[in-house]
């Protein structure tokens, strides 16, 4: 089902409202490298917020502009005040590149990062399985992010508390359907693929990774993209978890003004 961002703002608060108090909704953002997943996940994180506690977030979503791609994190104080809403990315369970270091082909291992094994499913599974649990009144529940800087995952100065009753993931592999990831997507409440012309992902990606010095050259560039991301994104198109809503190319800041109105 299409659906435009204001209205999934509305309709998640709405499953939120029904649920017991010692539980949490579960939320997945899934779609293609360049679809603008993170672009929707983390304002939509904060419109939630706005929605449930008639103010604008105190520490919004930084939307970050690399000369020509804007890319959405979540502001270092995330949880620090009254949110209900966090969000989470899925790229803090990459596995570290000292990890990728004693994979059986080190080098295939650095090259494909991103692909569904160079991410330590284990810990992402066990992750949603305790988030899953009943609400324990002192639980601090803490959870990996990705240090660019770094190049590598980090903990998140951030932990999921007992106000923490909405929790939206977004990542690549969020709704992948093949074996263990099929059981992680079974524990969200709501799924929504972020959907996007492949042209257009194809050149958000390209621009993105090489301002980013991922790759050198130009040309490298192209041709890791289409090796790695362009593949990625096939092989969930080709295995995708039925999602709940369809989202099309979130890039702008997606939710108008009346989504952190309150109403």
């Amino acid at each position: 089902m299409e659906i435009s961002p204001d209205q999934l703002a509305k309709e998640i608060v709405e499953a939120y409202r029904k649920l017991p108090e010692n539980e949490r909704l579960l939320v997945a953002i899934a779609g293609p490298p360049g679809s603008g997943k993170s672009t929707l996940a983390y304002p939509l994180t904060d419109a939630l917020n706005a929605l449930l506690l008639h103010h604008p977030p105190p520490n919004p979503a930084h939307i970050e502009q690399p000369q020509s791609l804007e890319v959405a994190e979540a502001d270092s104080q995330q949880g620090k005040n009254d949110e209900v809403a966090i969000c989470v990315g899925l790229d803090g369970w990459h596995y570290s590149r000292k990890e990728l270091d004693g994979f059986e082909d080190p080098k295939e291992a650095h090259w494909r990062r991103g692909a569904p094994f160079t991410f330590n499913l284990p810990s992402y599974t066990s992750f949603l399985q305790t988030i899953r649990q009943p609400i324990s009144t002192s639980e601090q529940i803490s959870f990996p992010t990705f240090d660019h800087s770094l190049k590598d995952p980090a903990i998140s100065p951030v932990r999921i508390s007992t106000q923490h009753r909405i929790i939206v993931i977004e990542g690549l592999y969020c709704l992948l359907d093949k074996e263990g990831w099929r059981d992680s997507a079974a524990h969200f409440d709501l799924k929504i693929w972020v959907e996007v012309d492949k042209k257009e992902a194809r050149e958000r990606v390209l621009k993105r990774n090489y301002e980013a010095g991922i790759v050198e050259d130009y040309k490298a560039c192209e041709e890791r993209v289409d090796a790695v991301d362009m593949a990625n994104g096939e092989e969930v198109r080709t295995h995708l978890v039925g999602p709940d809503y369809i989202i099309t190319s979130v890039q702008d800041h997606p939710f108008s003004r009346e989504a952190f109105s309150g109403l």
